[in-house]
């Protein structure tokens, strides 16, 4: 006996799409977790109220995105996608404001959380002169470009990406790369409202201070509450339950 999916029938033009993007939403949320067959396509359309040839083009979809593969004989399964698809998932979730934007949000301020606020103590304590005077500079494009959206994302970028250099640590930039279109969206939603830029010019600048004086912790708890704080901004719009986050020691690891 195999168990109604959680779905609602498509009510507009191109229903392939939209059963795709409702699959999509549900291994996003792990509703339907990596490894798991999917529904055959029969009982898939009779559950989403559409036809077979729907269904098939939405898996069609699916594999293109990277987030299903068939096997002749057996059936479609769900795969962990790679670092380029699962960024175009999360975009696309975000974006539309779908039902699975929250899980995107926690599970990107969990990823930069982790990988950030290490970065930041590292820099603190291992970043050469000019790396830090860098990050006071991106600081001040920050300040210069609180008209401009453009300027504002690629100087809050550049900040971030500066310091995750100044750790010393080239792990932590691959791991934060993959996540910086993602970042760039969340940052532009922030720039639209004057109260996020004010926080977030004072979050910087609070990193900024704690690095340059090579205040290991401080660094590490300006970083874990800017981040924090910008996870609520965007809560606020997504109805997100917020959690808040341990902070790590030098040699403890981020926890939840």
């Amino acid at each position: 006996m195999i168990a109604p999916l959680d779905v609602s029938p498509p009510n507009r033009a191109v229903l392939f799409e939209q059963v795709a993007s409702q699959l999509e939403g549900l291994i996003l949320t792990g509703k339907i977790e990596v490894g798991a067959k999917l529904p055959p396509e029969g009982v898939l359309a009779s559950q989403f109220g559409v036809s077979r040839p729907v269904v098939r083009e939405a898996l069609a979809q699916l594999r293109e995105r990277g987030l299903t593969e068939t096997v002749n004989g057996s059936g479609t399964y769900v795969r962990r996608p790679d670092s380029e698809g699962l960024t175009d998932v999360l975009l696309r979730h975000l974006h539309f404001g779908s039902l699975a934007a929250p899980q995107a949000i926690q599970s990107l301020y969990e990823a930069r959380i982790a990988v950030e606020v290490m970065a930041a103590r590292l820099a603190a304590g291992r970043g050469h002169d000019g790396e830090i005077r860098l990050i006071s500079s991106r600081l001040e494009e920050m300040k210069e470009a609180h008209v401009d959206p453009v300027a504002w994302i690629a100087a809050d970028m550049g900040f971030h990406m500066a310091v995750v250099d100044a750790a010393h640590n080239p792990f932590l930039g691959a791991f934060l790369m993959p996540l910086t279109r993602i970042i760039e969206q969340s940052m532009s939603q922030s720039w639209r409202d004057p109260r996020a830029r004010h926080s977030g010019l004072m979050a910087h600048s609070a990193i900024c201070t704690a690095i340059v004086n090579r205040d290991e912790d401080e660094a590490a708890r300006a970083m874990l509450d800017h981040l924090e704080d910008s996870k609520a901004r965007l809560a606020s719009v997504l109805v997100l339950p917020l959690s808040r986050h341990v902070l790590p020691g030098p040699a403890e690891e981020v926890q939840e």
